[in-house]
């Protein structure tokens, strides 16, 4: 008898993951019995990195923490700005914002749909996928300058105007492109055998340890929670505009593949809305006044303060300790953070050709979720990369 048991690592460099993760296998036969995730690869010392800086310049670094969810991390950090100086942001302001988290979710979404395609071996469908997203990208330039660390956000205003004629119609063009092919991208992940077979019952996620781990955004959703800041805590212009809250039942990789087809759909619906009920007096400017570059706005009395917002692959929340415009402590939760804690559980019972598809369906983002603070009797404790990773890896 042979002892067809053995262990290897998947990562952390590895064709089926875009970030380093190292995962270490047990595998009996083609089946892996336990997985052991490690991460730690990626870490950026973001929160430490925000601590002491003036507003804007952390304004600026939280832009930063992801390239794809660049405009949501922004949010949240301006979000929290003014919940704590109680800041009513301009309307249209407030219009301009929503239309480009809507953007950065069809952005996001489409990446992704592509590089999932790209995991299972289909490459034309990535193609397809990088294709539409280039309209989106577009978009980003024609508003904001960017294409893909937008920089609009301003504490109570925005950088740019916005013109219904100009900027809102360039953008429903490009939508209209995304549209007209949407129905085709819908009837592949329905129907073709490539996509159903290698998705459909493969990294199932049952509602109920859905809601044990706390998963958040599209994960959730694809497993039958209604759960959605934009819905559950309207900011900005959501609870002026009316889409549905996509769901799906199943909790596979296929349901998630849907679940994010099918809010493309939702973000245009909104981003339509927007551009119609434009608000047309122009933003105001923003100026640079004292050391919150804030013209008179007097200083709480109140030090915490958050940000929440949906992101596109789920809630992102920030927490601040703010003292006179200076930032003393950032915590920072992606919502990456919530939903990898159940890979462990997830790979367990599966093939070893199945990582890759499960892995994508999470569309996680290590780069931005990455974290770490280590507390030793009451103590902070600093450690060396190599000291860390041998004594907590």
């Amino acid at each position: 008898m042979h002892d067809h048991t053995h262990t290897i690592p998947v990562g952390p460099q590895s064709p089926t993951m875009k970030e380093p993760m190292c995962i270490r296998v047990n595998l009996e036969g083609n089946y892996i019995k336990k997985a052991h995730v490690r991460m730690g690869y990626l870490h950026k010392g973001i929160e430490n990195m925000l601590e002491g800086k003036s507003l804007i310049k952390c304004l600026y670094i939280t832009e930063h923490i992801c390239g794809i969810c660049s405009y949501a991390h922004s949010a949240c950090f301006t979000q929290a700005v003014e919940r704590l100086y109680k800041i009513d942001a301009h309307k249209k302001a407030k219009y301009i914002r929503t239309i480009v988290a809507e953007l950065e979710r069809i952005h996001s979404h489409l990446l992704w749909f592509g590089f999932a395609m790209h995991e299972i071996g289909y490459d034309t469908m990535f193609q397809y996928g990088m294709r539409e997203r280039e309209y989106v990208l577009e978009c980003f330039e024609k508003i904001t300058g960017n294409r893909v660390i937008h920089a609009i956000n301003k504490f109570g205003t925005v950088r740019y105007d916005f013109d219904k004629e100009k900027e809102g119609k360039f953008i429903l063009d490009k939508l209209a492109k995304i549209e007209k092919i949407y129905p085709f991208y819908e009837k592949m992940a329905r129907k073709n055998s490539v996509i159903t077979s290698r998705m459909k019952e493969v990294g199932t996620i049952s509602k109920s340890m859905a809601i044990k781990h706390c998963m958040v955004g599209p994960m959730a959703r694809a497993s039958g929670i209604k759960r959605d800041i934009r819905k559950d805590h309207p900011y900005e212009a959501y609870s002026e505009v009316d889409f549905e809250l996509i769901t799906e039942t199943a909790g596979d990789s296929w349901a998630r593949t849907m679940v994010r087809l099918r809010e493309i759909v939702e973000s245009i619906k909104i981003i339509k809305q927007l551009i119609k009920n434009m608000p047309e007096e122009p933003v105001p400017k923003f100026t640079k006044a004292g050391p919150l570059f804030m013209a008179n706005v007097p200083e709480p009395k109140k030090t915490l303060t958050y940000g929440q917002v949906e992101a596109p692959r789920g809630e992102d929340f920030h927490f601040y300790k703010i003292e006179k415009g200076i930032v003393k402590k950032a915590r920072i939760r992606t919502p990456t953070f919530q939903n990898i804690q159940v890979i462990e559980t997830l790979l367990k019972g599966v093939e070893i050709g199945d990582i890759p598809v499960i892995i994508s369906s999470f569309d996680p983002c290590f780069s931005c979720m990455e974290r770490m603070i280590v507390v030793k009797d009451g103590k902070k404790e600093v450690l060396k990369e190599d000291e860390f990773r041998s004594k907590y890896c």
